[in-house]
């Protein structure tokens, strides 16, 4: 197990709540009974609620329905119980013919506009749903009209990790990067997997073919995409679980402000520098803009990061910051 060197301390305060039994029997009511007929509908483990759709494809989506009970023809009722901007066209209803398991719930989203984020959340009609399996009958869900594009290089030099080991700082690593452009205004950039394990050695520009300090067996097994949102020449970080777990549960990691706090002075957001034909060099996370965490660490307490983050967009521009850095 990798040893933490550095951290910070956060003293609690609670209460101690004292419950005292009542001396009196409690009648419990009794359950109600499933009606025999009942369809018993549930939302089929198969279905993907998050979309990313390409801007040209179809604006519909298909959830597929099953049932336990096939005997017999059923019309169940489908309940929406959030719906952004009422963008989502539900039908109001499945029907079943008899003897079929299951049935798709198609819904339409013709008035989504590109590069925004739409949200639902649907139900089955009570008396559709056995109440008591162990299947969902609720879901929600979200779908988004984006076009991600390949970065041909981006660099990783990361500060999360070593707020808390002692691992070497800078090192910088490849990662797989994806950029979108959106009509708001917003540029989106993504990283894939950042965390990955190297897959060879360090190459002649002193860049890792991934993250030296992980390995396969410490991996969670989770597809991590890192998102970071521009606009103009600042950077926020999405809360991200990291994917990797060096015994005091998953990493994870975020922009402080504004998700924890409203105080942008002190949490300062990333910078972002771009060339004179706009085209992105780098993105600088400077000293207390992020925090980090270890899920089961100090109740997953958020700790603000003192290295820089930062992705770069090629090697000149990673060799041009590390030439600028303080000798030690």
């Amino acid at each position: 197990m990798k040893t933490i060197n550095k951290y910070f301390l956060v003293a609690l305060a609670g209460g101690l709540l004292s419950f005292t039994a009542c001396s009196d029997d409690i009648e419990r009511e009794v359950s109600p009974v499933v009606d025999p007929n009942c369809p018993g509908v549930y939302f089929s483990a198969d279905n993907n609620y998050a979309l990313e759709l390409e801007p040209e494809a179809a604006l519909e989506m298909t959830l597929k329905v099953e049932r336990t009970n096939t005997e017999d023809a059923a019309t169940v009722k489908v309940e929406v119980l959030s719906n952004t901007e009422n963008v989502f066209e539900v039908p109001e209803t499945i029907t079943f013919e008899a003897g079929q398991a299951e049935a798709p719930l198609t819904i339409k989203f013709p008035n989504a506009e590109i590069g925004l984020s739409y949200s639902y959340a649907l139900k089955f009609g009570e008396g559709d749903y056995n109440p008591y399996a162990d299947q969902q009958t609720y879901v929600s869900g979200s779908i988004i009209r984006i076009k991600w594009n390949p970065v041909s290089t981006a660099i990783l030099l990361d500060g999360t990790v070593a707020n808390f080991f002692g691992v070497p700082y800078p090192t910088a690593h490849y990662v797989t990067a994806e950029m979108a452009e959106l009509p708001t205004g917003v540029t989106k950039v993504r990283l894939l997997n950042p965390f990955a394990p190297a897959t060879a050695d360090i190459d002649v520009d002193g860049v890792y073919t991934g993250y030296p300090y992980t390995f396969a067996e410490e991996m969670t097994g989770r597809d991590v995409k890192m998102l970071i949102d521009i606009i103009g020449s600042e950077a926020t970080m999405s809360q991200t679980l990291m994917g990797f777990d060096w015994g005091y549960g998953e990493f994870f990691c975020g922009s402080i402000y504004p998700d924890l706090v409203d105080d942008k002075a002190t949490y300062p957001l990333g910078e972002v520098t771009k060339g004179d034909d706009e085209q992105m060099i780098s993105i600088v996370f400077g000293p207390n803009s992020l925090y980090s965490g270890m899920l089961n660490y100090n109740n997953a307490g958020a700790y603000p990061v003192a290295n820089p983050t930062c992705i770069f967009f090629s090697v000149d521009a990673l060799k041009e910051y590390l030439a600028e850095l303080p000798a030690e």
